[in-house]
């Protein structure tokens, strides 16, 4: 009996222990959301992809020169309608053009955070719009013939599509999880620790070897974080780098957040360990001395 006992308190330590690692993980991943580092990553990612940055130039390229017909100028009578396209696609690929999106987006986090959140919302993909109004005017003003004669134009915001539906139905759900473990996990944890507690039969080494469990799981997480990023994390989740947890850690957390993750793993590590070693003095010392 003292064995199964020993046994189910080693499980309820482990599995507290988890519990509270992955409070740490969820914290930083609904922060992440909150402040619109999330968003940011996804946009970086979504732009890095030639597809999109193609799609997204032509786009742009179309309403430039609709909004320059509309305004008395048609391009294509003089010809110049390839050169005012090609320099606007070409644009759109530019590291210049990329920072000028995402210095947009950061105006955005707040309809992720709540497309993110919304319990009503149909399975769809997530859009990002583009106002490139701004940044085309000062491309047409650098194009020779065409700059001194082109007015200001405003175009129409550009929508992109950075997550198909099916991802973000997936990053959704596992954001969910994610803010309920933000919520809970710590305080689950703790308490799976406190029954494990009552369960053992050993109960002046408990509180050591429970510290030393969290600080070797946040502490692994922390390695599996350095060696692998945030792929190596997602991998020990629920349902893996494919499960929703996992889809949604690896689309919110991004290199910005990487480090806020580092240093929360880390922390709760450190703060195990001492809480371990503390522990074991009291338990070295209130030991029972030989007559």
């Amino acid at each position: 009996m003292s064995a199964l006992r020993t046994v189910l308190s080693a499980l309820l330590i482990i599995l507290g222990g988890s519990l509270i690692a992955l409070w740490a993980v969820s914290g930083v991943v609904v922060k992440a959301v909150e402040d619109g580092t999330a968003v940011q990553g996804i946009a970086e990612r979504a732009l890095a992809n030639d597809v999109i940055v193609d799609a997204v130039g032509t786009a742009i390229a179309d309403g430039t020169l609709d909004a320059l017909a509309d305004a008395g100028l048609d391009l294509s009578i003089l010809g110049l309608d390839d050169v005012v396209r090609n320099a606007i696609e070409g644009a759109a690929r530019t590291r210049d053009f990329r920072e000028a999106v995402l210095d947009q987006v950061d105006d955005a986090h707040g309809q992720l955070a709540a497309e993110l959140t919304a319990e009503d919302r149909d399975p769809g993909p997530l859009v990002i719009e583009i106002d490139a109004s701004a940044y085309v005017n000062g491309q047409i003003d650098q194009i020779p013939v065409v700059g001194e004669r082109a007015p200001e134009v405003t175009i129409a915001p550009v929508p992109v599509e950075v997550m198909d539906a099916d991802t973000f139905d997936d990053v959704r759900t596992g954001y969910r999880l994610m803010e309920l473990a933000e919520r809970w996990a710590l305080w689950a944890g703790i308490a799976l620790i406190l029954v494990g507690l009552v369960v053992t039969h050993r109960t002046r080494w408990f509180m050591a070897k429970a510290g030393l469990a969290v600080g070797v799981i946040a502490g692994g997480l922390w390695l599996a974080l350095r060696w692998w990023g945030v792929d190596g994390i997602a991998a020990v989740l629920p349902g893996g780098a494919e499960g929703t947890a996992g889809s949604a850690l690896i689309r919110i957390v991004s290199e910005d957040t990487v480090a806020m993750l580092e240093d929360r793993l880390s922390v709760v590590a450190l703060v195990a360990f001492a809480v371990a070693a503390v522990f074991l003095v009291v338990a070295l010392v209130a030991r029972p001395r030989a007559a």
